[in-house]
């Protein structure tokens, strides 16, 4: 991730920890030193840049089902071609998980934007994350971690929270048992994978660094240390 949109990322998480919940983009505007377009162009969307940090919404801000729909035919316009979920992401104004929350799928977003769907592309694109999955759990013996996937395959642990919700409901599709919820998961095992990804990168870890890289999600650190400096603190680290 470029250096310039972990500082965006840094700004926005460190709003969000005081606030208690994700800013609206008339707060990022009057409380950092960035502009919501900045967030636009960085990550392709506001929403985009929200889910990244691994923050919802804040309640009341909800987009209308009719103005998503606008959305996509207007990008469908714009490219003369039904819209892929990377198109949203680059070219368009809204999260793809907007989406998906409020349709139930990608394509019937698609569907109900009067599109041309093209099912049979997505379900192959499925079977090959589900087959990544069921590779490494044959040769480890046991449901692979996050980051252990970045071995066997080319998709980012995002593709998978994007496609699935998250990295358990991955596992789940694909028959296998879940990690056990967050909170059986130790302050010390989540504070050690803090400090190893730290050795890794040679630097504290951003909320993106662990999304890729590391074996939770950074919204397990937020619920239990409130937020990603509280949880770098924890670790041993200076506040940034």
């Amino acid at each position: 991730m470029a250096e310039h949109q972990e500082k965006l990322l840094a700004a926005l998480e460190d709003l969000a920890a005081e606030l208690g919940r994700g800013p609206t983009p008339d707060e990022i505007d009057v409380n950092t030193d960035h502009s919501i377009t900045a967030y636009r162009e960085a990550f392709g969307s506001w929403g985009e840049a929200l889910a990244v940090a691994d923050l919802e919404p804040p309640a009341g801000r909800r987009i209308p089902d009719e103005a998503l729909l606008a959305e996509l035919r207007r990008l469908a316009r714009e490219l003369e071609k039904t819209p892929s979920e990377e198109n949203m992401r680059q070219h368009g104004n809204h999260s793809i998980n907007t989406y998906k929350h409020r349709f139930g799928s990608w394509n019937e977003a698609i569907e109900a934007a009067d599109l041309e769907s093209n099912p049979d592309r997505t379900e192959r694109s499925r079977e090959a994350l589900l087959a990544d999955i069921k590779r490494a759990a044959d040769d480890l013996g046991r449901p692979p971690t996050r980051r252990e996937m970045s071995e066997y395959t080319e998709f980012d642990p995002i593709t998978y929270r994007n496609r699935f919700g998250s990295w358990n409901q991955a596992l789940e599709a694909a028959g296998l048992d879940s990690r056990p919820a967050q909170e059986r998961v130790s302050d010390d095992e989540l504070l050690t994978e803090l400090q190893r990804l730290a050795d890794e990168l040679e630097k504290p870890p951003t909320t993106t660094d662990m999304e890729q890289k590391g074996e939770f999600s950074p919204s397990t650190y937020y619920k239990r240390f409130d937020s990603w400096n509280d949880a770098l603190e924890a670790a041993g680290y200076d506040r940034s």
